[in-house]
């Protein structure tokens, strides 16, 4: 079941029979538990220019941005203080936006506009589920609950099931169409360029530049030459072809042939050989951080098997830096239980001569679901004027025991880096989940540079984007979720914050731009986190805007800077004790009426407004009602009125020409980490 907080919307009449029910809408990517694979609702045709519609707006609307729908009459269910609240739903390609009219939002209630809690994103819908009850008293309710990424539950109460309709397909259409094309950013690039307020060329997506960053750390490179390296940029991935998630640029050892290679990609799991992520130079002799995916000897390797190959680039990494007479270490990311059970189907790890193997305990992406869901739960369950169980709750989460294990293997590369000046090789089961967590915040505890503002950028392009996190799949753009689904990004973006709260003088970034990326991830605004690798989104770069060309205009630059930041060449070795951990509030009690008394971390950022908006009124508000019941629509103002449709005429979310796009089914190529084969179930039914 979601988790209500106080002051979120829930259910207020108690159901004594239930007539009718309808799971998540959208289109799986596959058939899963705890994700059912829902009926296609047919969709067909009220025009989006619809008079009394085409001229709606409210303020903070988007460029490209319009209210195509509404559903004029509704009432949003509050449980603490127990009572409903009238208004109407507007409907963007962008949003779902609950407006109360003047008078409709009880005092007590004042912080969730302040929150903005009214305002869904289609991209923040995980789950959209409607409901007709007979309640106690013997009425039929219509009920609607929406449940967000980002722990929102939202429960309207409507008046026909001609608008019940309306919200479900309007989540199919805008949320999950299976279509990256059809997704809310490339209307708003499209605009923002009609408007003059984009050049044609994002810079946004040149931010990173590889050669220039393995350049700056003194690796052999076209731009800068150094044969004392012992490694050299790569172009063999070029055209993705030795492995389709990595960068096309990669950095090797300079003394592996590229057929020794070719051979141990094949060796690693999906292609995913070691590649260097980060180097020292040569005040380090070179000591450098490597990620990659497991083997996949399986258990034949009991019996000697191994592929010569890769454990000839082990060496040659343990060797590269002079290091000859320390064994290479090697981090299995992974419970040793799970890597074995990981080996016992096909994959594998480096039990080789000089080889030092260490575990690190971190757990797989259904656990980091479970715990993030319980983390939610113990916000819900917090009432400041109650003693309650919010130690006991966030304890028995485990989220930061895992943030802690994260932090650990952190600790462990640095060390061994720095003090050593020895190289480190580390891995999960398939390289983009926790390897990309640990590699990433090893890289901001060992280099300055990534903790500048534009650094941090370039970092999780790099070492999240270009290295092939699966944004798609565990963020659910633009499909339904999986079990696959998972915020591994939000489980790293706090433990970002636990390193600012360690070393606050440290960063030039503050925490505000945490808050702020660990809501763009799922809003379907930006083309940053669209699909799983480098390669996919190259298609995107010309149609869509760059989250980083956004971040990095002025007047947003100021905003995320931190004014305590001190520049300074310092190495950082965080504290793993869970006695120095700090909640992180601002993403916690964001929908939460605690977080009104907590310094503002988000909601004041500049937006990217249609120059429209900026001189309209906001949408005619309906006279005020009692907070019990839906507004009659006798009383709503005439301006928000819809054309009147018959009961069996159809809908139509997208134009004539926009559903001419194709709209492929999605479907699930493999079966992805090692979630599949050991894997807890969690609560949802999920594997």
């Amino acid at each position: 079941s979601t988790p209500v907080a106080p002051g979120t919307p829930t259910a207020v009449g108690t159901p004594v029979a239930q007539t009718g029910q309808t799971g998540q809408t959208g289109t799986a990517q596959a058939s899963a538990p705890g994700y059912p694979r829902p009926e296609k609702r047919a969709t067909g045709a009220v025009s989006s220019e619809t008079p009394g519609l085409a001229d709606m707006t409210f303020p903070g609307i988007l460029a490209g941005e319009k209210v195509v729908q509404a559903v004029k009459s509704c009432a949003l269910q509050v449980q603490s203080p127990f009572c409903e609240v009238p208004g109407r739903i507007c409907i963007t390609p962008f949003r779902l936006k609950f407006m109360t009219p003047k008078g409709g939002l009880r005092k007590d209630l004042q912080w969730m506009r302040g929150a903005k809690y009214f305002d869904v994103p289609f991209g923040l819908v995980e789950t959209i589920k409607d409901e007709k009850l007979v309640t106690v008293t013997g009425a039929t309710e219509l009920r609607v609950t929406i449940t967000c990424k980002d722990l929102r539950c939202l429960v309207f109460i409507l008046r026909s099931e001609q608008d019940s309709r309306l919200l479900l397909d309007s989540v199919e259409s805008f949320g999950t169409p299976g279509n990256p094309a059809m997704l809310f950013a490339f209307k708003f690039a499209d605009a923002l360029r009609k408007d003059g307020l984009q050049e044609e060329h994002d810079s946004g997506w040149d931010l990173y530049d590889p050669e220039q960053d393995y350049a700056r750390m003194g690796i052999d490179t076209l731009l800068i030459p150094n044969p004392q390296c012992p490694w050299r940029v790569s172009d063999l991935n070029k055209e993705y072809k030795l492995c389709s998630s990595y960068p096309a640029f990669i950095v090797l050892p300079r003394r592996m042939p590229d057929q020794a290679l070719r051979d141990v990609a094949a060796f690693r799991k999906r292609g995913r050989l070691p590649a260097m992520s980060w180097c020292g130079g040569p005040e380090l002799s070179f000591a450098s951080l490597w990620r990659c995916s497991q083997t996949t000897e399986g258990l034949t390797g009991l019996i000697g098997t191994k592929c010569v190959e890769d454990q000839s680039m082990l060496n040659a990494i343990r060797l590269g830096n002079g290091s000859s007479e320390r064994d290479l270490l090697c981090i299995d990311l992974r419970p040793k239980v799970s890597a074995w059970v990981n080996k016992a189907g096909g994959g594998g790890f480096e039990s080789y001569p000089q080889c030092r193997m260490i575990w690190g305990g971190i757990d797989n992406i259904h656990v980091v679901r479970d715990a993030w869901r319980a983390m939610g739960s113990a916000v819900a369950r917090l009432v400041d004027t109650q003693v309650g169980s919010w130690m006991k709750d966030v304890a028995s989460s485990g989220w930061y025991d895992y943030i802690g294990a994260i932090l650990s293997c952190t600790l462990k590369v640095v060390t061994e880096v720095l003090n050593f000046k020895a190289n480190v090789v580390i891995h999960c089961s398939d390289g983009w989940d926790r390897t990309a967590q640990v590699s990433s915040l090893a890289m901001l505890c060992m280099d300055p540079h990534y903790r500048t503002q534009v650094g941090f950028l370039k970092l999780i392009q790099k070492e999240w984007c270009s290295f092939g996190h699966r944004f798609r799949t565990r963020l659910a753009i633009g499909d339904a979720p999986t079990s696959e689904y998972s915020p591994v990004i939000i489980q790293w973006l706090e433990c970002v914050f636990q390193l600012l709260q360690q070393f606050p003088d440290a960063f030039e970034f503050s925490t505000s731009i945490l808050v702020r990326l660990a809501e763009e991830v799922f809003t379907n605004r930006y083309g940053t986190f669209f699909f799983d690798n480098e390669r996919e989104r190259r298609s995107v770069e010309a149609h869509t805007v760059s989250l980083w060309s956004v971040l990095l205009q002025p007047e947003e630059f100021d905003h995320w800077r931190n004014p305590g930041y001190k520049a300074q060449r310092v190495h950082l070795y965080p504290s793993i004790c869970q006695a120095n951990y700090v909640v992180w509030e601002a993403y916690w009690f964001r929908y939460h009426v605690r977080g009104e008394s907590l310094p503002a971390e988000s909601s004041s950022w500049p937006s990217s407004e249609s120059p429209k908006s900026q001189a309209m009124t906001d949408v005619p508000e309906a006279p005020a009602q009692t907070p019990t019941a839906p507004p009659e629509p006798s009383q709503v103002s005439p301006e928000s009125e819809e054309l009147e449709r018959e009961p069996g005429e159809p809908m139509s979310l997208f134009s004539p020409a926009e559903l001419t796009a194709p709209k492929p089914e999605p479907t699930q190529l493999f079966a992805d980490d090692d979630e599949d084969i050991f894997a807890k179930p969690n609560k949802t039914g999920g594997s």
